[in-house]
Order: structure tokens, then C-alpha cells, then sequence
């Protein structure tokens, strides 16, 4: 079948998910007195986060915990881990809401996102399919502008299903009333956007970013990685 549609991921495929959230941090840090007293350098405090973070988004594709518990939790475990009373559940939450707000705000834009849609407007149908959270991804979308070439935003936190399960490419087929074999994703992760998508029978394309390197899909639906978003062009060009 024709490809109609182009689905990408939105961290630190379009959106410069990586730099955004450093700036984002750096500024909480400068900001509250608390994380202060906690960590003599942003950097510090960063590492620390990432570590718990990273943690509490694994249990969270595994459904273990909720989308709100990871939020509050991460920033717990960064500032207060000895502390389980809801005074410092209230302000962990208050300091996720900050992040995420100055998350919302950044406009920092992977390489050659913006020229890429801008490209592809008006030849594609393009969408959005993200794990993130909904009321920071739809502010990414329009800090960065991107959303001008954007027809449909799929957030799996508001339909409670997480990458790479297959149920939410589904959902996104519905959603635009596409088949799969007109669909094709394009995404940094190579387990939550390729083999997922791979499995849920759409075409895909791996974004190697950080350069981690080739991976191997047993499957025809793959269509081959990039390190450039410019080199996307050349792959559609070999579709249909």
C-alpha cells in the first residue's frame, strides 16, 4: 500500500528532549533553596535525577506505577528519599510541575527537524505518537512551532497504554483511519518506537541520534537507520 501517513516520535527525535530538560533542571536548581541545600552544583543534582528517573519510566512502561507517582517520585527520591509524609509529596509535586512547565517553554528543536516538516508538509500526512505526558507535550509542540505541520497528536498518558505496545499503533491507525502498511514511524528509541511499531505491522525507521549503533529487526517492515533527520528523505523516496 501507499504511504499516507508519517508518525515520529517526539523527544529527542523532533523536540530536543536531552538539552530542553538539562536547561529545565539547571533552572530549578537555581530557583529553589531546597535542592540547594541538598547539592552544592546543578550537576549533582542532575545526575542524581537522571538515576531515579530512568528508573521510575522502566516501571512505569512495565505499568508498576502511575504516570502521577512517577512524577512526584523521582523528585523524592532526588531531594527527600527518607521522607514519606504527604507535606513532601505535596512539594515534590510542586517542583515536577516547575520542571515541567520550563519544560513546556524551551523551543530547542532536534537538527534538522523544523527543515524536515517543512519538507514533507503537504506530501505526507504527519503525526505525533509519544509516551510523554499530556500537558507538556502539547506545549512542546507549540513553543518549538512544530505543530504547524502536525494533523494528529497520539499521547499514550491520556490512552493509558505505553510504547511499544502494539495496542497503541493500533489506536493511532483508528485514530486516522489509516492501515497499517500506510503508516510509518520514525523514532529515537529503538525498542519502544521500532520494534513496537515493527510488531504492530507498520513500516519504521530507526533515528540513531546518540549513535548507538545499527540493530538488527527481523522484519521487512523495517526500512534502515539515520543519523541525520535529512537522511529520512532519501528512505521515502525508495517507498511505495
Amino acid at each position: 500500500m501507499a504511504l499516507k501517513w508519517l508518525f515520529f516520535d517526539l523527544d529527542d527525535t523532533l523536540y530536543d528532549f536531552t538539552q530542553s530538560s538539562l536547561v529545565s533542571l539547571r533552572k530549578l536548581w537555581d530557583e529553589e533553596e531546597l535542592i540547594k541545600t541538598k547539592y552544592d552544583d546543578p550537576e549533582s543534582f542532575i545526575d542524581e535525577y537522571h538515576k531515579h528517573n530512568a528508573l521510575m519510566w522502566e516501571r512505569h512502561e512495565r505499568g508498576e506505577i502511575t504516570a502521577e507517582y512517577l512524577k512526584m517520585e523521582r523528585f523524592r527520591l532526588t531531594l527527600a528519599p527518607d521522607k514519606h509524609d504527604e507535606d513532601t509529596e505535596t512539594a515534590m509535586r510542586g517542583l515536577n510541575r516547575r520542571y515541567l512547565e520550563h519544560l513546556g517553554e524551551s523551543d530547542l528543536t532536534c537538527p534538522g527537524a523544523q527543515e524536515l516538516l517543512a519538507s514533507l508538509h503537504g506530501k505526507y500526512m504527519m503525526g505525533i505518537l509519544t509516551n510523554g505526558f499530556t500537558e507538556v507535550q502539547y506545549k512542546k509542540l507549540r513553543s518549538t512551532g512544530l505543530w504547524r505541520h502536525i494533523q494528529r497528536m497520539v499521547i499514550s498518558d491520556e490512552i493509558g497504554i505505553q510504547k511499544p505496545d502494539p495496542r497503541l499503533f493500533h489506536f493511532a491507525e483508528e485514530a486516522v483511519g489509516a492501515k497499517a502498511d500506510e503508516i510509518m514511524i520514525i523514532g529515537d528509541n529503538p525498542d519502544n518506537d521500532v520494534a513496537g511499531a515493527l510488531q504492530a505491522g507498520w513500516r519504521a525507521v530507526y533515528y540513531d541520534r546518540k549513535m548507538r549503533g545499527e540493530r538488527a529487526f527481523d522484519s521487512k517492515g523495517f526500512q534502515g537507520r539515520i543519523t541525520d533527520l535529512r537522511e529520512l528523505n532519501e528512505i521515502l523516496r525508495a517507498q511505495n
